[in-house]
């Protein structure tokens, strides 16, 4: 068992030096490994952990940092021994991450595989912005009755799942060429144990790629909570980039035949171009808020409010390792990742439904 443990640990920066070696947007990897093995290793993990009715990988995780602290402590002071360990440990779920899902960050990214432009004028940003204002009005007037009702989730945890899994079989007909290959089976969406703790870092959700559940934070607006399932269940298609993870579960909620469901993907979309259009011209911005319904800008104001109270040390550490964290996963922006859906909403053809 030493002699494993030493060849593990021996083997983690090589192995390491080879995964950050494989360039990204990787034929290979999209078709081998994103389209065929993938799906079947989702799949599966899925039928395992999507009938347990909480997180196995919280569960998991939480046994594997006290395992891992029983291992630093009882090697005592033998250092050599704690890095062998550690060093062993490491290899293990370094390579279980990329088998069971990290290589997906090697695939072809949805913007070249859409031939799709990075930029866009202010022309484009404002005529796109002035008809998502449209969409979303009626659509808030048409749920809610009154422009000056903030907007409430209207379904259960459990409705919202099973909405977003019949979301997924839009994509086929959105999408001129098959993006994914992988239909959306054994659904494995939970509430994760560790919300607090999300909550102080900042984040809404996460896959976990051992178990391939879907994990979202209980604590978040209820607003928020049918587009973070619907950008989780992006991740377990299959799609690693935060970017393209959001543009999915953007093309999914526009195209549902929810009309609470449309409401979410055109309030993120909005909240993205009034953002970028408060960068460009301010005065233009502040025009076009004006025409947003009241209630909706009363919602946007509630989520901001809400993730303004967690700010604070935790945040600002977590936010800066899963940029290096993405950073060393070819995503090169990192954190910022996030944002950048725009210009892939901006320049897709089919961008709201009618």
């Amino acid at each position: 068992m030493k002699k494993l443990k030493f060849s593990l640990a021996i083997g983690l920066v090589p192995m390491l030096i080879i995964i950050n070696y494989l360039k990204p947007s990787n034929i290979v990897f999209e078709k081998y490994y994103s389209n065929l093995l993938y799906p079947l290793i989702s799949e599966k993990l899925r039928l395992i952990t999507g009938w347990v009715v909480f997180p196995v990988g919280d569960v998991l995780y939480l046994f594997l940092c006290i395992g891992l602290i029983y291992f630093i402590i009882r090697d005592g002071n033998n250092i050599f021994n704690k890095i062998i360990n550690l060093g062993s440990s490491i290899f293990i779920l370094t390579f279980l991450f990329y088998i069971l899902w990290g290589f997906n960050y090697k695939r072809i990214t949805i913007k070249d595989k859409l031939n799709i432009k990075n930029e866009f004028d202010k022309k484009e940003l404002v005529n796109f912005t002035e008809n998502l204002i449209n969409k979303i009005n009626d659509k808030h007037e048409l749920l809610f009755i009154h422009d000056s009702v903030k907007p409430k989730n209207i379904y259960s945890f459990e409705k919202n799942i099973q909405t977003s899994k019949e979301n997924t079989a839009k994509l086929k007909g959105v999408f001129k060429e098959s993006l994914l290959k992988s239909n959306y089976k054994n659904i494995s969406v939970k509430k994760s144990l560790f919300s607090l703790p999300l909550t102080y870092m900042g984040f809404s959700g996460y896959i976990n790629p051992f178990t391939n559940e879907a994990n979202i934070n209980r604590k978040i607006p209820s607003t928020s909570l049918t587009f973070v399932i619907n950008h989780e269940i992006a991740h377990q298609l299959g799609i690693a980039s935060e970017k393209d993870a959001n543009f999915i579960s953007y093309v999914m909620l526009i195209n549902s035949d929810n009309h609470y469901h449309n409401f979410c993907g055109y309030s993120y979309a909005l909240r993205l171009c009034l953002n970028e259009l408060s960068k460009i011209d301010y005065n233009l911005y502040q025009e076009l808020l004006k025409r947003v319904n009241k209630g909706i800008i009363k919602d946007y104001v509630e989520i901001n409010n809400f993730w303004k109270k967690y700010d604070g040390r935790i945040e600002e550490v977590s936010k800066k390792s899963y940029d290096l964290y993405l950073k060393q996963n070819n995503i090169q922006t990192g954190i910022k990742n996030y944002n950048e859906s725009i210009s892939l909403i901006l320049n897709f053809k089919n961008q709201i439904n009618e």
